[in-house]
C-alpha cells in the first residue's frame, strides 16, 4: 500500500508542477488520499502496464517498425484524464475534493513513437583497449579459459634455410646441386628453382641439379622452393652470381693521335749468331688498352760477334708518369749503346781474357770493370733523360723508369754474366740442369707496386755497387 501511495504522490506532484500550482504538503496529502483520484491513478497505471507488455511482445516478434493502430491510440486517449485542482475553479473551496475531467474529443492526441530498445544502455560502456588489456598477462599469471579463447594462435613460422650455390661464369657450362640446410636441423628437399627471366639455366627436378650455360652475367635473385616435415611449401630468395667472361671485359682503346712520344703497341726482336740466340718482346697490357695509353716498357738487345759479348736491357716506365714510355726508351737505348761500344772494342777483348783466366787478380779486375761500366751507363741514361726533359720543358719525374741490364759472355762450356738491377722485375740465369740463379734483388716498397726509379740519387748512393752482381 505504501508503494502505491508513493506512486500517487509522485504523479500528483508532477501534474501540479506542470500546471504551475504550488506543491504544498497539506494539499499533496489531501489529493493523494482522495479515494476517487486514487482509483483513477491506479486504473491509469494498470492501463499503461498492459500496453507496455503488449508492445514488448511485438518487439520480440520482429515488429520494431510497426506503428500502433489508430484504434488503440484512440482507445487510450478516450480514457486519459487530467487532474484539475481547485485553483482553476474559483467557485470551489480549496478543501473540496478535486475532480478528474477527460480530454475533449477535438483535442489532438500526442503521436506514439516507435519503441526503442533501451536495454543496451543499461550496460556500462566498455572501451576496446580494456578488452585488449584483459588479454595481456602479467608475469607469472596463468591465463583463464576466456583469455585462452581470446588469444589467437599464430601460424607456425617455417625454419630458416641457408642456400648454397657456387658462382657460375657466363658462356661456360654449369652444373651444380642446390645445397640447403635448415637452422632447426630438419631435412629439406628442393622442389624447384625459379629465375626472374631466362638466363640459360634450368633446374633438373629428378637429379636436383642446376644445369645450363649462363647467357648473361651479374647478380641474379632467384627463388628456391623447398619443403620439410613441418612445412609443405616454403620459398627462400637467393642471390646467384654469374661472373662475366674475362674476354668480354677486355677493351682496346687507341691512344690520342696527337699524343706525344708515340710507341707501337707491340715490339719484338731476335738475334741469332752461331749458337747464340737472343729474343726480346714487349706488348701493351690490359690496363693500358682500357685506358687508351701507350705501353710504358722497352728493351735493347745486341751481340758482338768479334768479342762474343751479348748486351740485354729492359726498362719499365712508371705508370703514374705521363712521359715514362719515353724515359724507358731513352734509358735502354743510351745505356745499351754505351755497354755495347765498351765491350765490342779492345776493352771487351781484355775483359774476356781476365774472365778466361779467372785468377785472383783477374776476378778483381773483372769486378772493377763491371762496376765502372754499369755506373757510367746509368749516369749517361740519367743525363739523357734530364736533357730530354729540359728540351720538352717537362718535369724530370714525368720520365721515371726502372732499368735492368745484363752483359753475358760464353767461354767454352761456361757462361759469365754480370747484371745491374734498379727497380722491380727480375734477372735470372737458367742452366741446362734446370737450376735458376737470380742475379740481384728487386727494389720493393711498403706498398704493392712501390719501387725505385732511375735518377741522380741512385748514382750518388754509396750502396750503388750493391746493385751489381758478377759471376
Amino acid at each position: 500500500m505504501s508503494q502505491n501511495v508513493l506512486l500517487e504522490e509522485k504523479i500528483i506532484r508532477l501534474v501540479l508542477s506542470e500546471l504551475g500550482h504550488p506543491v504544498e504538503g497539506e494539499r499533496l496529502f489531501l489529493l493523494s488520499h482522495d479515494p476517487s483520484l486514487t482509483e483513477e491513478i491506479m486504473r491509469l497505471k494498470e492501463r499503461i502496464e498492459s500496453l507496455a507488455q503488449g508492445l514488448s511482445a511485438r518487439v520480440s516478434e520482429g515488429y520494431n517498425d510497426a506503428e500502433i493502430a489508430p484504434s488503440s491510440a484512440s482507445s487510450l486517449s478516450d480514457q486519459q484524464q487530467t487532474v484539475v485542482s481547485d485553483a482553476d475553479n474559483p467557485g470551489i473551496d480549496a478543501t473540496d475534493t478535486p475532480l478528474l475531467q477527460p480530454l475533449p474529443e477535438n483535442e489532438p492526441h500526442p503521436p506514439f513513437w516507435k519503441l526503442m530498445p533501451y536495454y543496451e544502455f543499461d550496460k556500462p560502456a566498455q572501451r576496446e583497449d580494456e578488452n585488449l588489456s584483459s588479454l595481456v598477462l602479467k608475469p607469472g599469471q596463468i591465463p583463464t579459459g576466456q583469455q585462452r579463447a581470446g588469444l589467437a594462435v599464430p601460424p607456425a613460422v617455417p625454419p630458416r634455410a641457408k642456400i648454397v650455390i657456387p658462382n657460375a661464369r657466363a658462356g661456360e657450362r654449369f652444373s651444380s646441386p642446390v645445397a640447403i640446410v635448415l637452422d632447426e636441423g630438419q631435412q629439406a628437399t628442393v622442389r624447384d628453382v625459379v629465375f626472374p627471366r631466362n638466363i640459360g639455366l634450368t633446374f633438373d627436378k629428378e637429379h636436383k641439379l642446376l644445369t645450363g650455360t649462363p647467357t648473361e652475367s651479374g647478380d641474379i635473385e632467384l627463388s628456391v622452393l623447398w619443403s620439410c616435415a613441418s612445412h609443405d611449401e616454403c620459398e627462400t630468395k637467393q642471390l646467384f652470381i654469374v661472373n662475366p667472361d674475362p674476354r668480354s671485359l677486355w677493351k682496346v682503346v687507341e691512344p690520342p693521335a696527337d699524343a706525344s712520344y708515340p710507341k707501337s703497341h707491340l715490339d719484338a726482336a731476335g738475334l741469332v749468331r752461331g749458337d747464340i740466340r737472343i729474343a726480346a718482346a714487349s706488348r701493351r697490357g690490359r690496363s693500358h688498352e682500357h685506358a687508351g695509353s701507350f705501353r710504358d716498357d722497352d728493351f735493347y738487345i745486341n751481340h758482338c760477334q768479334e768479342t762474343g759479348w751479348s748486351v740485354m736491357l729492359v726498362a719499365d716506365g712508371a705508370g703514374s708518369a705521363v712521359n715514362s714510355r719515353e724515359g724507358s726508351r731513352i734509358a735502354v737505348q743510351t745505356a745499351g749503346d754505351y755497354l755495347f761500344n765498351q765491350l765490342s772494342g779492345l776493352k771487351g777483348v781484355h775483359l774476356k781474357q781476365h774472365i778466361t783466366a779467372w785468377e785472383g787478380s783477374d776476378q778483381q779486375a773483372t769486378i772493377n770493370a763491371m762496376l765502372h761500366h754499369f755506373k757510367q751507363a746509368a749516369t749517361l741514361a740519367v743525363n739523357s733523360i734530364q736533357n730530354e726533359a729540359i728540351c720538352a720543358e717537362q718535369p724530370v719525374k714525368s720520365y721515371s723508369t726502372t732499368l735492368l741490364a745484363t752483359v753475358a759472355l760464353r767461354t767454352d762450356n761456361e757462361l759469365f754474366a754480370a747484371a745491374f738491377w734498379l727497380g722491380d722485375g727480375a734477372i735470372g740465369a737458367y742452366s741446362p740442369s734446370g737450376k735458376v740463379r737470380i742475379l740481384g734483388n728487386p727494389d720493393s716498397g711498403e706498398y704493392a707496386g712501390q719501387t725505385r726509379f732511375l735518377d741522380q740519387s741512385i748514382i750518388a748512393d754509396p750502396s750503388f755497387s750493391g746493385r751489381i752482381s758478377v759471376g
